[in-house]
């Protein structure tokens, strides 16, 4: 095995993509530098501070630490910790069980999730888009605006409690189809069947992964990867024909055309190319057909020879897109339910799993997409053609929405108001934040909605969000002011022409604007969104763990950032968030460093992080001993 971890993972990669089994991975668990590059990613996590089922967080993790998971791991010690089960609240109003691991158990199952991963991206399929890397809801519905073209039904996939219901004696088994390690296997089985608490009652797991856990993303994708192929199988089945065959009042449309051009033609070079009688007639019919040729279908939608079908999944939802009748949808929608019960032993829930036309438009990842009902028609230049011809546009495309009643939702969530009526409401909960932090409120809002919406083809549909936002905005600084809203908006458009701003003054005596973001400083994407095929990936991939972050240097440093020392353990003090400090009114010495750096991290020797919690060492103690 190379000395260097991440050249491991190179060759594990290459060997997947080989079809070939993968071995050694549970020794790849003895490298530090894996561990060192686990902690790095998660440590910018505010949950991590969250308790698990021990009173263990990240805060004080040092590594020392990482020694003893790897010697534990070693010697066949290790064991993960039973999950600490909560519930969150669903949009539907039912909640939905979380599990809380414990930071140890984060990191071990961070660093399984790195080795996992080069075994399985390559061999993914390119239909499923969910928690993977370059892939994204924009991905999945960039497929579906992109390549759905010419289909009639699709199906909307749910598959009953997914996350709750993965057998692990199934899961286990695809996984040693491509790792033949004994060990690394048992590491799986044991995250699998560690248990959970809920109300400090202990259950047993027999089946599922829990909603939270850093590697039940990946192991779903690997469990649904076998519908994935088994999808791709069937489109093979189902499809037929390379073209639809041409509709026949179309075709007798076209003929006739045809017919009066060839006639013109041979009548003008009888006459020597001068103006007869009838030509003003046999022009006018065929600009009259030519009109009614393009209201009509130039193929047959319904031709029984012609057969596609389209698939697109993320995470535990998928959607299949049909070009063909009703009835053959409810066929595929069948033999998918009866794989899913056979192979994967999941249930297709049959109340939410429905057949759709796509006229009448599919809901899929917030958004809505369905059949243009309009066809637009263009003039094209051909290279082959001297002079530009009509073509109609849109024919069988597929257009993205934004659905109303999410920018409604959107709306109130956020206490802009009601967008039916336009109430306009102030938010109390930012009364007693600063303005600035009252606007990037306001703005992070919005270009999130924004951004995440981008694809749609009524984007500009969220101008009137835009407005009531800005509205709130106002309103809701007129009350901090004890002002007016009239007030408020003139002394803040005075800087910019028709542009809410705030005014800040910098040190040496600058001005600086911070305008309130509108929707055309977001202009929406234009072209498809692409995810790099690793066929074409000439970069190593070690170039993507390589390099060593700041926050893994300082910690390698082995020094305390507080007194200077070198010697002994260190730990890493961690909290939630920058601004929980700067809300305190009585900050100590640590705190000020944090805030003057700029980090959420700082290293301290064992002395230093313990008197700190503890409130026991003066400022102006610890102070004196910076060297």
């Amino acid at each position: 095995m190379a000395k260097n971890p991440f050249q491991q993972l190179d060759v594990i990669r290459n060997v997947s993509r080989n079809n070939r089994k993968v071995k050694d991975c549970y020794r790849l668990l003895y490298h530090k530098d894996l561990w060192i590059k686990a902690y790095a990613k998660l440590y910018p996590n505010a949950g991590n501070l969250t308790k698990g089922t021990a009173e263990e967080t990240i805060d004080g993790f040092s590594s020392q630490k990482i020694d003893e998971l790897i010697e534990q791991l070693k010697e066949g010690k290790f064991r993960f910790s039973p999950v600490r089960r909560v519930y969150i609240p669903k949009s539907n109003g039912k909640k939905r069980p979380l599990g809380v691991p414990n930071f140890k158990d984060k990191l071990v199952q961070e660093v399984m999730r790195m080795i996992l991963e080069q075994v399985y991206e390559p061999i993914f399929s390119s239909h499923s888009h969910g928690f993977r890397t370059n892939y994204s809801c924009h991905t999945a519905l960039s497929e579906i605006k992109n390549t759905w073209k010419g289909l009639t039904w699709c199906i909307e996939g749910d598959i009953k409690g997914f996350f709750d219901n993965i057998n692990h004696e199934t899961l286990l088994n695809l996984i040693a189809r491509k790792i033949d390690d004994r060990r690394f296997l048992l590491l799986i089985h044991n995250a699998l069947s560690c248990g959970v608490m809920e109300d400090w009652r202990f259950e047993k797991t027999f089946s599922g992964t829990p909603q939270g856990g850093i590697i039940s993303p990946l192991f779903a994708n690997i469990y649904l990867n076998e519908l994935d192929l088994f999808m791709e199988e069937q489109i093979n089945i189902f499809e037929r024909g390379k073209f639809r065959e041409r509709n026949s009042e179309w075709k007798s449309i076209r003929s006739r055309i045809y017919t009066l051009q060839r006639k013109i033609k041979r009548l003008d070079e009888r006459h020597g190319h001068k103006e007869w009688l009838e030509r003003s007639e046999y022009v006018q019919e065929i600009q009259a057909l030519k009109s009614k040729q393009l209201t009509i279908s130039a193929v047959d939608p319904m031709d029984k020879n012609y057969r596609r079908m389209k698939y697109v999944r993320y995470a535990d939802d998928f959607v299949i897109g049909i070009a063909g009748s009703k009835q053959e949808a409810k066929e595929i929608k069948k033999v998918v339910k009866d794989f899913l019960n056979e192979r994967l032993q999941l249930e297709l829930s049959e109340e939410k799993t429905v057949i759709t036309h796509l006229e009448n438009g599919v809901p899929f990842l917030g958004y809505e997409f369905r059949l243009w009902k309009q066809q637009k028609v263009t003039r094209v230049q051909y290279k082959n053609l001297s002079h530009p011809m009509k073509k109609r546009t849109l024919s069988g495309a597929i257009k993205l929405v934004v659905p109303q009643s999410k920018i409604h939702a959107f709306a109130i969530k956020n206490g802009y108001g009601n967008l039916d009526d336009f109430k306009i409401t102030h938010r109390k909960s930012l009364i007693n934040n600063s303005e600035l932090e009252v606007l990037m409120t306001y703005n992070a809002e919005l270009r999130g909605i924004a951004n995440y919406y981008k694809l749609a083809n009524n984007y500009h549909h969220l101008d009137k969000l835009f407005y009531l936002a800005e509205s709130s905005f106002i309103k809701t600084i007129a009350n901090k002011r004890r002002s007016t809203s009239r007030k408020v908006a003139t002394s803040m458009r005075k800087h910019q022409q028709g542009r809410l701003c705030l005014v800040r003054q910098k040190s040496e005596g600058e001005q600086v604007l911070h305008a309130f973001v509108k929707l055309k400083d977001m202009p929406k994407t234009k072209g498809a969104i692409r995810v790099d095929e690793d066929d074409i990936d000439r970069i190593p991939n070690t170039l993507k763990y390589s390099g060593r972050s700041e926050f893994e240097k300082r910690l390698l440093a082995n020094k305390c950032e507080a007194c200077g020392k070198t010697e002994g353990q260190m730990e890493v003090h961690h909290i939630r968030k920058l601004k929980d400090l700067k809300k305190k009114k009585n900050l100590k010495y640590l705190d000020r460093i944090m805030i003057e750096r700029n980090r959420k991290t700082i290293v301290l020797c064992y002395d230093c992080h313990h008197k700190h919690h503890e409130k026991q060492i003066p400022i102006e103690q610890l102070a004196s001993r910076i060297h």
